[in-house]
């Protein structure tokens, strides 16, 4: 799991900013767009808040994977932006 962002985090974010009610608890085995229905348009709007607000991005190699990524599987995979 990403130590920059927890999934209790990830959970309030989603909702906060996304304007999206979960309709579960996040254990972490839910994948983005199966479970928790979050379309390519929330993913987006999400990895731009993550980006502005936290300086966490996704590698642009996946991408191609978010949609079918578990939320612990997405948080594992941010890293915290270099800033040059």
């Amino acid at each position: 799991m990403s130590s920059f962002l927890d999934q209790q985090t990830f959970h309030q974010i989603v909702e906060a900013q996304l304007d999206v009610i979960l309709p579960i608890e996040v254990t972490g085995q839910e994948r983005l767009r199966d479970e928790l229905q979050l379309d390519s348009m929330r993913l987006l709007q999400l990895l731009v808040h993550l980006e502005l607000e936290y300086g966490l991005v996704l590698a642009d190699e996946q991408l191609g994977q978010l949609p079918q990524m578990t939320v612990e599987m997405f948080l594992a995979a941010l890293t915290k932006k270099e800033v040059l």
